[in-house]
């Protein structure tokens, strides 16, 4: 897929991961229309590049923010769904609000969008996932985290199959621990930033990577290698797994 020109919608784009990747998808000539809930970061950006925005909480209606994009902007040809949070904490010490609020935003609002947005989105075009290595390689205090982001993950994986016939291409991005604003949320203590600081993804580096894969039409980006490794050979040998990685499973 060349981006010269083409559509792009792209939710979570004030911070993180999600400014990197409208940076990149803006060196490329893509016309981006970003989405994010926090109004001054997103029209900064948004007037750094030159980009249309929409200011927008996800937590509300995934179907009027859809057809808000299609009236003002007619079809588009990526939708990339890359907001999402988490909270390292117990289950037990989880709350039902944070439950539900991370299931609709890491995994029902990306369900929702991308269901109202098929009408719209051209032949040849391409939803891309950002879901994560903790989808694949699951680890204590992120229980709901991972639980989200594995139901993201299959869903895409079906969805997949399912518009093929129709030349729509699905791609998820399934990171490790990046270098974000992340942290700041999802664990207060800032202890597992500062255990796996080692082994943090650049966001940038991240950036570049997955712009040239839906360039590409990969269908999946994993980052870093040996995570997903690790995390292939879990799906077969879990308790191995569980074992030798007891030390990088407690960094929570």
């Amino acid at each position: 897929m060349n981006l010269m020109n083409k559509t792009v919608v792209l939710t979570g784009a004030s911070s993180g991961l999600g400014e990197a990747l409208a940076r990149v998808l803006n060196r490329q000539g893509a016309n981006l229309i970003l989405i994010a809930r926090r109004a001054d970061r997103l029209e900064q950006l948004a007037g750094e590049l030159n980009a249309r925005y929409i200011v927008y909480d996800l937590e509300h209606s995934p179907e009027r923010l859809a057809e808000r994009i299609q009236v003002d902007y007619g079809m588009i040809d990526v939708l990339i769904n890359n907001a999402g949070f988490g909270e390292f904490s117990f289950l037990q010490d989880t709350s039902i609000e944070t439950i539900e609020s991370m299931h609709r935003i890491n995994v029902l609002t990306p369900v929702r969008l991308t269901k109202a947005c098929l009408p719209f989105l051209r032949p040849n075009g391409m939803i891309v996932n950002v879901a994560s290595q903790a989808g694949k390689l699951p680890t204590p205090k992120s229980t709901i985290y991972c639980m989200t982001k594995a139901s993201l993950l299959q869903f895409s994986n079906a969805l997949r199959l399912e518009l093929r016939p129709k030349g729509i291409h699905v791609m998820t991005v399934n990171p490790g621990p990046i270098a974000t604003e992340f942290f700041i949320r999802a664990d207060l203590s800032r202890k597992y930033e500062k255990n796996v600081a080692s082994i943090l993804l650049s966001k940038e580096s991240l950036a570049k990577t997955v712009v040239r894969a839906i360039e590409r039409q990969k269908r999946e980006v994993n980052a870093p290698w040996w995570m997903e490794l690790s995390a292939k050979v879990y799906a077969v040998c879990p308790r191995l797994i569980e074992g030798l990685g007891k030390s990088g499973f407690d960094k929570k």
